[in-house]
């Protein structure tokens, strides 16, 4: 059978939920509104390194930009892209499509449009640091620190491929068709 020649880099916790935090997972598995469609278009997924995972492991909180927004995030987040760099350079120069990015709105790592802001640091135990934390979250306009970094090394070899996200708190807009339309395929 022939190759399709073309595939998507998707976001970790799309093709596996379990490198979420805990309790923040909206689906079991993998998002099968987006993966089967593409599945069955033939399209193949390249699934992106979970930065969070990989730097603070499973049993992390929730954090977000400010938190990740430091040197050693950001140099983690560059040397799990490098990889994943050379093998999409090397696959558009072998006639392989890549069409675009899919990302996650809302993820401090791996938000497109949205991402999560408003940590106000603080002792755990002490003074209400947790509830002022809880009150300062907010989803706001933004890109997430990993997706800002694949943006900035694609850019500098001239890879200029589309970046949409999945909103998972609207499932009717987490389907492959939705995503097909701002790829523009």
């Amino acid at each position: 059978m022939n190759r399709g020649n073309r595939y998507v880099l998707i976001s970790h916790c799309l093709l596996n939920v379990n490198s979420k935090v805990k309790g923040y997972a909206l689906y079991e598995g993998v998002l099968k509104e987006l993966v089967v469609p593409l599945i069955q278009e033939g399209i193949g997924l390249f699934q992106l390194p979970c930065p969070e995972t990989t730097f603070a492991g499973n049993l992390r909180w929730g954090m977000t930009v400010e938190q990740y927004n430091i040197p050693s995030y950001r140099r983690h987040s560059r040397l799990l892209l490098q990889p994943v760099l050379d093998q999409v350079q090397d696959d558009i120069k072998n006639g392989i499509s890549v069409l675009g990015v899919i990302g996650v709105d809302g993820s401090p790592s791996c938000g497109i449009d949205l991402t999560c802001y408003g940590y106000t640091g603080g002792q755990i135990g002490s003074n209400g640091a947790v509830e002022e934390s809880r009150k300062n979250v907010r989803i706001d306009s933004g890109q997430g620190i990993f997706m800002e970094e694949l943006t900035k090394m694609l850019e500098k070899q001239n890879i200029n491929i589309p970046f949409v996200a999945v909103n998972e708190d609207q499932p009717e807009k987490t389907t492959w068709m939705e995503i097909r339309k701002k790829i523009n395929l």
